[in-house]
């Protein structure tokens, strides 16, 4: 059998040639923390117009970490500084207590309350079951054991501690086992912080497990157990990690920690999907978490071991970036790309030495069988594999492959002109920003257009002014952005969901004559997923009788994070 693969995005062409006659054809587990600078007048950015001007995305800046407490300082009005850890009433909970905590009902996208009492206190942990939940203590006590004598030693080992004494400054976890919907088990970054700053948080370390569906005693909810830890874990070693990376490895955790195997037939079997692109429901499906599970796990069995892998977690990059760095801090002279491709044919032939696993059988189905002379077409997303199976050919030939060289950054036309994109990732703080100059009695407009594909009520973009140099930033209302709050991730109103297409947006400054005045556009994203983000286009400032505003080509405007682009870039 001959395959060939595609890992790119776009048309590609594969089309066996062959020196002879034409010979026919036949076609072939758990989903769910700097002072602003003052801008220097540059020339206006390029505009790239043409293919061969187009940009690599490994060559856009990378997005400011977001920082919650700075965020809370600027945004919020007298919050001031905040301690980041809280005073407990006790020292030590005792069982039979009871407590209420805040949740978050993924299937309908809103939180809520319930009470909880502790019914069971371990080594590490403090184990709360939901007022009305059916449960077996026997049960709790067999996943405790387990716990406390494999899960924590072995995933603390391999990837090292979570936050410790923590912000309760109580050395144990909370597990909470609940009445959730539509997920296993999660994580919460949100309990990390004080209420000044997420005021829905519960400030102590915790992982929710829907003791509903995985009871307490069984294999499905240790798994969970354990694949939540890492994800406790690797907050602590790196809060901004993208999604895929740290699904990987908390499905990786699982698999170390008890032997359980993990998900991978969707992802084998399914259409091609993108190994780091997910898509913004529910924290993606099946086959993205077999894809990240399987690419982590062939990481890590070829380059750097699963003894000990908390130099990966403590990469200060994230996504393909922490790969290449965790890759050269190891000293390999592969890079993400390298193993991608080494994974790519992996998981077809699961051969011998890097081109195989040495613990798993893995076969990828062929997608397409081409017979003869003959041509296969197909488009899949970026880093997403196909395989095309090249059958009854017994004479030499030549193959050939024709794939695009650009690819669209955004699913959207954004004009001759280019647009000012707010980056993505997980955890970002991207802002876009500039002075304005507006005397007193003066009049002034913001006019600009915006399109946006946003987490929908987890990620915000924000329309801010400054009147004190940027030390405070009020958020302005527009007929497009929105107020709904149902997470608590958002600051006030703004962008978030899907624009629909290009809309245009106006912001009156008059109010702020004779102030320091700044205007600041801020994309702020939550920790898992995120979507392609927001452009903005035909950016002015206009004040009566003049003839023309301050365009975003022009001078003035400065970007944290914020790119410049026609909307084209290389392909990879």
């Amino acid at each position: 059998m001959i395959a060939s693969l595609a890992a790119c995005s776009g048309s590609g062409v594969v089309e066996p040639t062959v020196p002879a006659p034409n010979i026919g054809q036949t076609e072939s587990i758990t989903p769910e923390p700097v002072d602003l600078p003052t801008p220097t007048l540059e020339p206006p950015p390029k505009v790239l117009q043409a293919p061969q001007e187009a940009e690599k995305t490994t060559q856009f800046s990378v997005a400011p970490d977001r920082d919650l407490f700075r965020l809370t300082k600027e945004l919020v009005p007298g919050s001031g500084d905040i301690p980041r850890t809280v005073t407990r009433d006790t020292t030590e909970y005792s069982v039979g207590r009871t407590d209420t905590f805040w949740l978050v009902d993924l299937a309908d996208t809103k939180t809520y309350q319930s009470d909880f009492e502790l019914v069971l206190v371990s080594p590490h942990a403090y184990w709360y079951v939901e007022d009305g939940l059916n449960f077996s203590l026997s049960g709790i006590e067999r996943s405790a054991s387990r716990f406390e004598e494999v899960i924590y030693p072995v995933v603390t080992q391999v990837f090292g501690s979570e936050w410790n004494p923590g912000i309760d400054n109580d050395p144990r976890l909370n597990i909470l086992n609940a009445k959730l919907r539509g997920v296993a088990g999660y994580f919460s970054s949100t309990d990390e912080y004080p209420t000044g700053v997420r005021p829905r948080s519960n400030q102590r370390e915790i992982i929710y497990i829907n003791a509903l569906n995985v009871p307490p005693g069984g294999a499905n909810y240790d798994q969970v157990l354990a694949h939540e830890l890492q994800h406790a874990i690797h907050w602590n070693a790196d809060n901004s990690e993208d999604t895929w990376v740290n699904e990987g490895l908390a499905e990786l955790s699982s698999s170390i920690a008890l032997n359980s195997s993990f998900s991978i037939r969707e992802f084998l079997r399914g259409a091609p999907i993108s190994l780091i692109n997910w898509p913004t429901s529910a924290l993606g499906g099946i086959a993205n978490y077999g894809a990240a599970s399987l690419f982590i796990h062939f990481l890590t069995e070829h380059y750097g071991g699963r003894d000990d892998l908390r130099a990966l977690l403590a990469q200060p990059e994230d996504g393909i970036a922490g790969i290449d760095g965790y890759l050269k801090k190891m000293g390999f002279d592969s890079r993400f790309d390298d193993v991608f491709e080494e994974w790519a044919v992996a998981n077809v032939l699961d051969g011998d030495g890097k081109l195989g696993y040495g613990d798993l059988e893995v076969s990828a189905s062929i997608s397409r069988s081409i017979k003869g002379f003959n041509e296969a077409r197909s488009e899949i997303p970026q880093y997403a594999v196909e395989y095309t199976e090249l059958k009854s050919i017994s004479e030499p030939f030549t193959l050939s492959f024709k794939g695009q060289t650009t690819t669209p950054l955004l699913p959207v036309e954004v004009g001759a002109a280019g647009c000012w994109w707010s980056n993505s990732g997980d955890s970002i703080d991207s802002t876009l920003f500039r002075r304005v100059e507006l005397p007193m009695g003066a009049t002034a407009t913001l006019k600009y257009e915006v399109w946006f594909e946003i987490e929908e009520d987890w990620d915000y973009v924000y329309v801010e002014v400054s009147v004190d140099g940027g030390q405070t930033w009020r958020i302005i209302e527009t007929p497009a952005t929105s107020p709904e709050n149902p997470i608590g991730n958002g600051f006030g109103p703004g962008y978030t969901g899907d624009s629909g297409g290009w809309l245009k947006e106006s912001v009156d400054l008059s109010p702020y004559a004779g102030e320091d005045l700044w205007v600041r556009f801020q994309y702020v994203t939550d920790d898992a997923v995120n979507a392609s983000g927001a452009c903005f286009r035909d950016l002015s400032i206009e004040r009566p009788g003049e003839a023309a505003g301050i365009t975003a080509d022009g001078l003035g405007w400065e970007s944290r994070g914020f790119v410049f682009t026609n909307n084209l870039v290389r392909q990879d």
